[in-house]
């Protein structure tokens, strides 16, 4: 494997990743072992499985997992794989069970994880209860209803990992006093390209005018002000917008005019019912933050938190292999919304977010294409990140944000541990009392 592969020179503001890193394989392998596994990764929100013996089954840094509530209401992460033969003990992507039950062999397990029922158990010298115990449990950590779960034994705490980064959570949660919800549906799409493109693209201001120019001319014809097109600070955010960088890695693009486009009066006063109640909670200068200002934030490695009025999106995003990536999306929202703009909300998802939407294609397609240019890595091998490189202030469509993912990419990957560029930026005077 070359080496470097990152090179980040202060001193003439350059910023280069090696292509290969997005077509070895070898780079592929050490991620999963380097990267997915000291790292806190999201897993769910505590919305999701709201009553005792809800579960979800999914995919996380390459494991199958069931995110579940035991008998008991606590919420628990088990390893999707009988103690026996491996085989996946659910089966379902989402329901009720006290019980999940191995259908190859019949063994069963509490949804607290014990091994309760072995078939033929008395043809064993041993117990396999008393050998194996249970499902494996790794470790797991909430944030204000956010769940993340970590394979390694030595990691920080998840707060730790997060830092300074919570604010970003706190100022979607806070939208509304009783917290968020998860909305019912799932979007699940592929893109063959490398996983970190998409990592690069979910917090790149860079690309908007030119891959979405359609959302920015039916903005401009519906008399909105395009993102990072304004002419007035927030909270001292510039028109053009910030990025940020955050310790580990994490990072947010977040810029003025969250806008509401093709929202009715009703929506719209909904909208500045919720601000009012946040302005006596919290303040004014938080109120603004949380409801006038739009982010885009990657949590390293690779969930992302894309929270504007007119919809709020999570995202996790995982490499399958060098040239192909699995997307999952869900889509949140403040509690308190009246139907109409819930419905607002959801239909905006879908029309800009959605598999088939008005931003997404554009952004595979974009991703896809970039894949494809690998094919010449051997004659042109450095990706360039350097945009904003030595400005005090880089702006949202500088690439501050994903210099500083890939730091701590590198950070794990070889060691090197690279200073801060920028000084960090809270974008409000004081900071809401925090939430559980």
């Amino acid at each position: 494997m070359p080496d470097p592969l990152v090179i980040d020179n202060r001193k003439d503001s350059l910023f280069q990743v090696d292509r290969e890193v997005f077509t070895s394989q070898e780079v592929f392998e050490r991620e999963r072992e380097l990267l997915f596994g000291p790292s806190w990764l999201y897993v769910g929100h505590e919305s999701e499985i709201p009553e005792r013996n809800d579960f979800r089954t999914r995919d996380v840094g390459g494991r199958s997992i069931i995110f579940n509530r035991d008998r008991r209401g606590e919420v628990r992460v088990l390893l999707n794989t009988c103690l026996h033969r491996g085989a996946s003990v659910c089966r379902h992507p989402a329901g009720k069970a006290k019980i999940f039950t191995c259908f190859y062999h019949g063994w069963a397990y509490r949804n607290s994880g014990e091994l309760v029922n072995v078939p033929s158990a008395e043809d064993y010298a041993a117990s396999p209860a008393d050998v194996y115990g249970g499902l494996h449990t790794p470790r797991i950590e909430s944030y204000r209803g956010f769940w993340f779960v970590n394979f390694s034994g030595d990691a920080p705490d998840l707060r730790s990992w997060l830092g300074t980064a919570t604010y970003l959570l706190d100022l979607a949660v806070d939208q509304s006093e009783d917290g968020i919800e998860v909305l019912t549906g799932t979007h699940n799409y592929e893109l063959h390209a490398n996983w970190k493109l998409l990592v690069e693209n979910s917090v790149d201001g860079y690309h908007a005018k030119s891959v979405h120019h359609t959302y920015f001319e039916m903005m401009m014809e519906l008399g909105q002000t395009p993102p990072m097109l304004g002419d007035a600070d927030t909270n001292g955010v510039p028109p053009a917008g910030l990025g940020t960088e955050f310790d580990n890695g994490h990072a947010t693009l977040i810029y003025p005019g969250n806008g509401l486009p093709l929202a009715n009066e009703n929506v719209v006063r909904n909208l500045a019912e919720l601000r009012e109640k946040a302005v006596q909670r919290c303040g004014e200068s938080y109120a603004t933050a949380v409801f006038d200002l739009a982010r885009n934030s990657i949590f390293f490695p690779n969930f992302v938190l894309i929270d504007l009025n007119f919809g709020m999106i999570l995202r996790t995003i995982m490499p399958v292999a060098p040239d192909r990536t699995e997307v999952t999306s869900w889509h949140i929202a403040p509690r308190g919304l009246d139907g109409e703009s819930l419905q607002y909300r959801i239909d905006n998802a879908l029309t800009f977010w959605g598999p088939a939407g008005l931003a997404t294609p554009d952004d595979v397609e974009a991703l896809e294409q970039a894949q494809r240019g690998f094919s010449a890595r051997k004659e042109l091998r450095w990706s360039d990140i350097s945009k904003g490189m030595g400005k005090t202030r880089p702006a949202a469509n500088d690439e501050l944000q994903m210099r500083a993912w890939w730091r701590q990419w590198n950070a794990l990957m070889t060691g090197e541990r690279l200073p801060r560029e920028v000084d960090e930026f809270v974008p409000f005077d004081t900071r809401a009392p925090q939430g559980a």
